[in-house]
């Protein structure tokens, strides 16, 4: 029996109570389209490539992420093809 169960936790749960199943990654801030989630109010600008999040790191928050429930991830960004090597992150995850 997992701790989860054992624990009664329901994993990683919304205020409307609804369990989250998926965690949506940004893997570049280039996106166009100016979203409230993804442009916050107070934006001054993009970051550089060089402070993004590595493959290895998202790795590693994803499999946290994993362990509290959720089961898909969703890769956005904008236009997340142009991040170099994304195929081999995605097969990563």
């Amino acid at each position: 029996m997992s701790d989860q169960s054992r624990n009664g936790d329901r994993g990683l749960v919304d205020r409307h109570g609804r369990r989250i199943e998926y965690v949506r990654v940004s893997v570049t801030d280039r996106c166009d389209l100016r979203c409230f989630y993804c442009m916050p109010e107070g934006f001054r600008d993009f970051e550089v490539p060089e402070h993004w999040l590595t493959f290895d790191e998202i790795e590693r928050v994803m499999a946290a992420f994993g362990r509290l429930g959720t089961r898909r991830v969703r890769l956005t960004g904008g236009e997340p093809l142009v991040r170099h090597g994304l195929p081999d992150l995605a097969a990563r995850l």
